[in-house]
């Protein structure tokens, strides 16, 4: 099953389909932590407890827009 952070399920279609999500705990994530995971369209990457992908290196950048929207 192909799975996509929450940014690329957007582009792909339309609605972040939550694939991604909850594969991590908030509490985690504040402590710093993140998951490697492999989202079907942006490649290896690191997601958030939310499923966004967080990676500075993101083939498609999605690391260096703000984490606080899917844009």
């Amino acid at each position: 099953m192909a799975d996509f952070c929450a940014q690329c399920s957007v582009d792909v279609f339309g609605e972040d389909m939550g694939d991604m999500a909850g594969m991590i705990s908030e509490k985690k994530v504040k402590a710093g932590f993140v998951l490697n995971v492999l989202c079907e369209d942006c490649g290896p990457c690191q997601v958030d407890h939310e499923g966004r992908c967080v990676s500075e290196d993101c083939l498609k950048k999605h690391g260096t827009r703000s984490t606080g929207s899917l844009e």
